[in-house]
């Protein structure tokens, strides 16, 4: 079974609708780029730190809203058209849900002032109808333990809206929101038939129910019916979902899950068929002789053919056992299954996506679920020849201050390079939103390098570099090592000089190719002092160090004294042992560090830095403070030889 956190931790709670704000522009905060297939070009995004976080953080939803407003599965926050991305998000003004107008250039959304519902602790699923111009938002009450209630204010509802290309605005139309059923849900998905009758599925008391509106009349609504098949096919447990798809030619599919049978259902009416006659029931999940038992996780797309594409869970607990698949109806109505992750990647709430253009498959999921940090990820395939690699997959949506960042939503509608793709996700703690995006296809020109500044550096080093088509910038590598990097803009990237990095050419990846700098970045590394010779000498005595990292040197000491030197080399440099010099290691310093002989460097001459008593007549014991008196032959006061005194 699932852990859903969301649940436990929703609030529901009724606000009074305010009147509506003025248009409100609200600004991301954007993180560092993802890497992408070679036909995916990835939008600017820039990095608040050095770690892996990708994506744009949004605005708050505020304490008024569910938790998680951009839940659930099988519901759609997003749509496309005009060129322009729309959605569904918590306004904290008025405490309900407005329509927000997306900026691809700038990576923010614009509040348009209207309006979806007048209730706060709702859920919504967006259907965009591009033949009609029209937008459909079923809104729901959420609750997971869906119920008949008394009160109209928790049934749930259809709104219809106009859209004004001229204006890129939405107006209510006459005669809406209307009541499709009387009582509250964990979703509430709705469709639209070939015949122009919309459809909705929900669950309540532990059934899955269906609804429609009457034949050219979306306002009418009949009473809610179970699908006519096994009831206990029907007969659900509290958790269990359901979600309705249009898919060709002519056809309305009803999947719901069914964890007290461990399986999930799918069933078609054909357009136009009277209510009673529907296609045989089909057990899409698990296949004949499959082991994964049903979650209540359903998220469906269709292409142009009309197969159906499921984003489902499993509830199998071993680590090796699958846990995100995503099932396929093909025409014919059989069923295929393809892993996407298995549970030790703990992946939940998947959302798949279809590129037709590019015939790609895109899945989107949190991981880990119940875990921290959470992030959102992403997997693509051929549409055809469908196999996911391995693994968590790539970074979508991930930033340092959202560690709960969950449930990822997007379109009913198939995307292509005219859409980009975008997805959207929230953080129940933070109350936050976030996003990224995607432009699919289209051309982009590979990355150019003009100048970098500084052209030098030691390790962690913070480097601009300046150029173009940085847009999608996967990475930034030194002499072949990769670094941590933040985008900028399309002409700007900063970047930190690795770990293990040497001189050497600076490289830009991104999906159109790589881009490389002209000259090298020279990396300072610490000097190191592998030998002298002599390894011994008076004062005065000429040194030979070898090693490496000399280039730039400021100091050279022996034993701590300092020391006239000249470097010849990077890897050599010639000093002298300095008066008062004494036995002890070298030591090289430069602008990167300083570099320690591992032995001694012995001074062979006397050197005396004291003597006491300072005064006295012939024949007083003197005591002579120093270094190298071993081995000392003589001692002479004035030119005059001294005995020395027994110890």
């Amino acid at each position: 079974m699932d852990v859903k956190q969301q649940k436990r931790n929703a609030s529901f709670q009724r606000i009074q609708n305010r009147l509506m704000p003025p248009i409100n522009r609200w600004a991301a905060m954007r993180w560092v780029s993802v890497a992408a297939p070679v036909f995916v070009l990835l939008l600017a995004s820039v990095s608040v730190n050095a770690q892996s976080t990708v994506g744009y953080r949004d605005f708050s939803f505020g304490t008024t809203a569910t938790g998680t407003p951009t839940g659930e599965k099988p519901e759609s926050k997003l749509w496309f058209t005009d060129g322009v991305w729309w959605g569904s998000l918590f306004n904290t003004t008025t405490s309900t849900y407005h329509i927000y107008r997306f900026n691809a250039s700038t990576q923010s959304w614009t509040d348009t002032g209207t309006q979806l519902d007048n209730r706060s602790s709702t859920r919504a699923d967006c259907l965009w109808d591009g033949v009609a111009q029209k937008l459909y938002v079923s809104s729901h009450i959420f609750t997971t333990n869906g119920s008949v209630t008394s009160s109209s204010r928790q049934w749930g509802r259809v709104y219809r809206y106009s859209y004004h290309s001229s204006t890129q605005s939405y107006t209510l139309d006459s005669g809406f929101p209307g009541t499709v059923n009387k009582g509250n849900s964990e979703t509430l998905v709705i469709a639209k038939d070939t015949t122009g009758v919309l459809w909705v599925t929900f669950t309540q008391g532990s059934r899955v129910y269906v609804n429609h509106s009457a034949v050219g009349n979306d306002t009418q609504w009949g009473t809610p019916f179970l699908p006519p098949t096994n009831n206990s096919n029907t007969s659900l447990s509290s958790d269990d979902i359901s979600s309705v798809i249009a898919f060709g030619p002519g056809n309305i599919g009803v999947m719901w899950s069914n964890q007290q049978t461990t399986k999930s259902y799918f069933m078609v009416h054909k357009d136009g068929d009277p209510d009673t006659v529907w296609q045989p029931e089909e057990t899409a999940f698990p296949l004949p002789g499959g082991t994964e038992t049903s979650d209540d996780h359903i998220n469906l797309k269709t292409d142009n053919t009309g197969r159906v594409f499921a984003a489902v869970k499993t509830s199998l607990t071993g680590s090796t056992d699958p846990l995100i698949e995503l099932i396929v109806r093909a025409t014919n109505g059989t069923w295929s299954n393809y892993v996407f992750g298995l549970k030790a990647d703990h992946h939940s709430r998947a959302i798949v996506l279809l590129d037709l253009e590019h015939s790609q498959v895109y899945m989107f999921a949190v991981s880990p679920e119940g875990g921290t940090p959470q992030a959102i990820y992403y997997k693509t395939t051929s549409l055809n020849a469908i196999s996911f690699p391995p693994g968590l997959g790539t970074p979508f949506i991930k930033n340092p201050t959202d560690l709960n960042i969950n449930n990822a939503s997007s379109t009913k509608q198939n995307v292509d390079s005219t859409t980009g793709l975008l997805v959207i996700s929230s953080d129940q703690n933070t109350r936050y939103y976030q996003h990224n995006f995607l432009t699919l296809g289209g051309t982009q020109p590979v990355a150019s390098i003009s100048s970098f500044t500084p052209t030098s550096g030691v390790v962690g080093t913070v480097v601009t570099l300046n150029g173009s088509g940085f847009t999608g910038t996967s990475s930034v590598t030194f002499n072949g090592v990769s670094a941590s990097l933040s985008f900028v803009s399309d002409s700007k990237l900063t970047a930190i000089v690795p770990t293990g990095a040497t001189t050497g050419l600076i490289q830009v990846v991104t999906p159109a190719g790589t881009g490389t700098s002209s000259s090298n970045f020279v990396v300072t590394v610490p000097p190191s002092i592998t030998s002298f010779t002599p390894t011994s000498g008076p004062v005065g005595t000429s040194v030979t160090i070898t090693g490496s990292g000399f280039t730039g040197a400021t100091a050279v000491s022996f034993s701590g004294i300092a020391a006239s030197f000249t470097v010849n080399t990077d890897t050599q440099i010639t000093a002298t042992v300095p008066t008062n010099g004494k036995t002890g290691a070298i030591q090289v310093t430069t602008p990167a560090g300083t570099g320690t002989s591992s032995s001694n460097f012995v001074v062979t001459s006397p050197w005396i830095t004291s003597f006491t008593p300072p005064s006295g007549p012939v024949g007083s014991t003197v005591t002579i403070t120093g270094g190298s008196f071993t081995g000392s032959t003589a001692v002479s006061f004035a030119g005059v030889a001294a005995a020395r005194a027994s110890p």
